[in-house]
């Protein structure tokens, strides 16, 4: 491997870093774990959703890079749209579940969902590492993707740490917090919803 193969897939984990830190990710994995203030639980579904969005990325890597059969520009375009949607409809059932305390969200279709809509970014950097070769960039993708992984697990040890807290402080301030969370995913899925329409 070339100095440059690897500066290239060092950058392609900073990109994954960052990447798990975009606002509808950060959105989608909060609401998610709202409901209770557990650690192991929320690192668990924040694990899940990274490997729903690596899979999903790695599957749409061996579609263009394995097979030569490119996503289509409107499968993108409905997944990004369906990211709105599907903010607007964890808050909605955030709200819901807070007067229910039920949890039925799978976090693996949601980042896979995530990684289908935000694919285009990831495999942007893949021609100048692979330079045409199949397991080069898988490899670019996998170490993406990890570091993915990482940051959300940060994130979500950061956010139950934050979610014990405030429940140990009040039970008010706790579910005041549940409301402002399923009301910005509302919010912030109907912004996406119209920037991508």
């Amino acid at each position: 491997m070339s100095i440059d193969t690897f500066l290239l897939l060092l950058v392609g984990f900073g990109l994954g870093l960052m990447h798990a830190l975009d606002a509808d990710h950060i959105m989608a994995v909060s609401v998610l774990n709202s409901q209770k203030t557990s650690i192991k639980r929320t690192l668990v579904q924040s694990g899940r959703w990274a490997l729903g969005h690596g899979g999903m990325l790695l599957c749409c890597g061996i579609l263009l890079f394995g097979v030569g059969v490119p996503i289509p520009e409107s499968i993108q375009k409905t997944a990004e749209m369906s990211v709105g949607v599907l903010l607007i409809v964890l808050g909605v059932m955030c709200v819901i579940r807070i007067r229910k305390d039920k949890h039925s969200h799978k976090p693996v279709f949601v980042g896979m969902l995530h990684g289908l809509a935000g694919s285009a970014p990831a495999l942007a950097l893949i021609p100048a590492v692979a330079n045409g070769q199949f397991m080069p960039a898988m490899l670019y993708l996998v170490i993406f993707s990890l570091g993915v992984m990482l940051s959300m697990l940060f994130f979500g040890l950061g956010f139950a740490h934050i979610q014990q807290f405030l429940s140990r402080r009040s039970h008010v301030i706790f579910q005041l917090s549940r409301h402002g969370l399923a009301l910005s995913s509302i919010a912030l899925g109907s912004y996406w919803l119209l920037q991508a329409s």
